[in-house]
């Protein structure tokens, strides 16, 4: 901010924004209006801050916005005054990582489904085609002749017999 008068200036504030290029009633987006409350005197050149940031879904480049920068500060006897010192068509361009964790996720997911295609491919062609082959396994349902005394030793068939016999 240059002034060029007799008086000096009060620099209120800064405020800008992103706006349609063919109506410049229509606002994309506001950014915070920065308050300075700082006099700039006569001849004297003055740079004020302001840092924004874009939102992330304006990125990609393809569209272009109207960047206006307005600059609202009043004179010593009270008037109000505003001006542009920025009002150009720029394009917002999203930052180029290395490495785009959606790409990643995506390419994940798609491994994922295509190891889910094989293994329905793969179990549906083996229960088709092949299918499984069992043979009839026969069941064991015990001997059929009785019981077989011969390899219990005799001693513990009779003291079974006679503590049973005891106790009667």
């Amino acid at each position: 901010f240059q002034n060029n008068g007799d008086s000096p200036f009060i620099v209120d504030n800064v405020e800008g924004g992103f706006r349609y290029p063919m109506d410049y009633n229509y606002v994309i987006q506001n950014f915070t209006s920065f308050r300075y409350g700082r006099e700039v005197a006569p001849g004297v050149t003055q740079t004020f801050l302001y840092m924004f940031v874009p939102s992330e879904q304006l990125a990609g480049g393809s569209r272009t916005f109207s960047l206006v920068m307005s600059l609202n500060y009043r004179g010593e006897d009270g008037t109000l005054y505003t001006d542009s010192p920025f009002n150009e068509t720029v394009s917002v361009h999203e930052v180029d990582e290395g490495f785009d964790t959606e790409i990643f996720f995506m390419y994940v997911l798609l491994a994922a489904l295509f190891a889910l295609l094989l293994f329905g491919a793969q179990y549906l062609l083996s229960s088709v085609v092949g299918g499984r082959k069992s043979s009839r396994k026969t069941i064991e349902t015990g001997t059929s002749g009785g019981i077989d005394y011969d390899y219990i030793p005799k001693d513990h068939l009779t003291s079974k017999k006679a503590k049973a016999t005891k106790r009667d």
